[in-house]
């Protein structure tokens, strides 16, 4: 509930307000009653004024110069205040007014008439607002025939406030209206611009009628102009074969049971262009009964191609383009699932290449880059493609064996990558030769996990360091956590 102030005063200043009247210019209809005051009575002065905060403000006035006056020494702010007439024979005989510094100033103020006249009505409520006056230089009696005419002009006065609020109510709804036009029209043209820049599409189905609208941006990311009913009854057409019961799903749940659907589609526009799509649709009730869905069409193309380039960029090493080491975590604990699922076999091969530190510092940095896109093409080349081939990082490498004719003989399989694992690099006389050690492990009962595994072949590592570089050991299983036992199997390449 709201604690509008309700008193005269408030009401009048609202009233005054609303009617924008005060400071206005001169208006024929006011001048005329003003004129019409003053021959009735054969009056020096008539004037209409209006009541201000602190002053009284003249609307139309004759005979009289200043536009307005204080509200403190006025006569009619009285009448205003106590909502009634005050006629006064001789104001400088009065044994009230007489006595204003400002009636003892002007001597020619003596016949006085002022009738207080209503503002219009606003929200119910009214109140006196200014008073139509006639002044004159001679004392004297006015007539009772006079004053009805005078109190006749007033109730006048009273219709034109009332005009001219109505007036300046419509007035301000066409205002209104036409900003509202102006702004819908600036805000649908800005949201087609929204949509376009975010290539966003909304649109709508009839649940009753079953039409369907498509915004311009929904036609544009179909690649049609103008769209026809048999597009938009055709509109599950877009969708490849493995998406369409996807989509067809959702939209029949949604209108039947109220089910939203947010889903990412694979999609072909009327000219053959593949696109990655977001269709999002909900059931629209009114007075809870559903009359329509509604929805937004996304082209997601740029988003989907640049997500899928930074999960690859996320998932591999920038110079081999082998998988990384999170990749290969990933690839262990899924592979070893599986694995102990099905009862495949499975062995990890850790490659660590031997004094690539020396390449480095003697070639240099590229020949050392070179070393190790050469290793990843032979980690990628027969027989060892389709194995998950992966970079850690510097120059460690891990192989995932899961091809049965490679683990039928994992020693022999051994000494083959040893092999492919040799060769030079420089050229002429500063040729130096590249070797890699392999520390091996299978999949046991002991190795449960990827961790276990890594740390198996680590240890087996090792100890192929330790007999002689350019070798491999096999770390057959782990016992107590962190304590390994390895049966070294040392393969030399000749």
């Amino acid at each position: 509930m709201t604690n509008t102030d309700t008193s005269p005063e408030a009401i009048r200043r609202r009233t005054l307000a609303a009617l924008d009247i005060l400071n206005s210019a001169p208006e024929d209809e006011f001048d005329a009653l003003v004129r019409a005051a003053r021959r009735i009575f054969g009056a020096r002065t008539a004037y209409i004024s209006l009541i201000d905060t602190d002053r009284q403000w003249f609307k139309s006035r004759e005979g009289f110069e200043p536009s307005e006056v204080s509200r403190e020494c006025s006569i009619c702010a009285t009448a205003v205040d106590e909502g009634r007439e005050i006629v006064v024979e001789n104001l400088q005989e009065h044994p009230v007014y007489s006595k204003k510094p400002e009636i003892a100033a002007m001597p020619h103020f003596q016949f006085f008439a002022t009738i207080p006249f209503m503002g219009p009505s606003i929200d119910g409520l009214s109140a006196p607002i200014g008073t139509l006056c006639v002044i004159d230089d001679r004392p004297w009696i006015a007539a009772r025939e006079e004053l009805d005419e005078l109190r006749h002009l007033a109730k006048v006065i009273e219709s034109l406030l009332r005009s001219r609020l109505r007036a300046k109510v419509i007035e301000t709804a066409l205002i209104e209206r036409k900003e509202l036009v102006d702004r819908l029209r600036r805000t649908q043209r800005q949201f087609e611009l929204a949509e376009e820049m975010a290539q966003v599409g909304h649109w709508r189905m009839d649940l009753e009628t079953q039409e369907l609208f498509w915004s311009r941006q929904t036609a544009a990311i179909h690649a049609i102009e103008n769209p026809t009913r048999e597009h938009l009854e055709g509109g599950l057409d877009f969708f490849p074969a493995h998406d369409r019961p996807r989509i067809a799903q959702a939209v029949e749940e949604c209108a039947a049971n109220g089910t939203p659907y947010d889903l990412e589609l694979d999609f072909r526009d009327t000219k053959g262009v593949f696109k990655r799509v977001r269709a999002i649709g909900e059931r629209e009730v009114v007075e809870g009964k559903p009359v329509a869905l509604i929805g937004v069409f996304q082209d997601i193309t740029e988003r989907y191609k640049l997500e899928t380039r930074l999960r690859a960029a996320a998932h591999a090493d920038p110079l081999t383009g082998l998988p990384n080491r999170a990749r290969l975590n990933q690839y262990l604990d899924d592979g070893i699932s599986c694995s102990r699922k099905h009862g495949t076999p499975m062995a990890v091969l850790l490659i660590d290449l031997d004094h690539f530190k020396d390449v480095n510092d003697q070639l240099g940095h590229e020949a050392g880059d070179r070393v190790l896109n050469g290793v990843a093409a032979q980690l990628l080349g027969e027989p060892f493609a389709g194995q998950m081939a992966a970079r850690l990082g510097g120059d460690e490498f891990v192989l995932v064996l899961e091809d049965e004719h490679l683990l039928a003989d994992l020693p022999a399989t051994l000494d083959l990558l040893l092999g492919k694992l040799r060769f030079g690099i420089g050229r002429e006389s500063e040729i130096m030769p590249v070797s890699a050690t392999i520390g091996a492990a299978w999949l046991t009962d002991c190795n449960a996990d990827s961790s276990a595994l890594l740390r198996c072949a680590d240890y087996a590592l090792y100890q192929a360091k330790r007999a002689k570089r350019g070798t491999a050991s096999i770390c057959p299983d782990a016992i107590a956590g962190e304590r390994l036992r390895a049966t070294p199997q040392l393969r030399i390449v000749s």
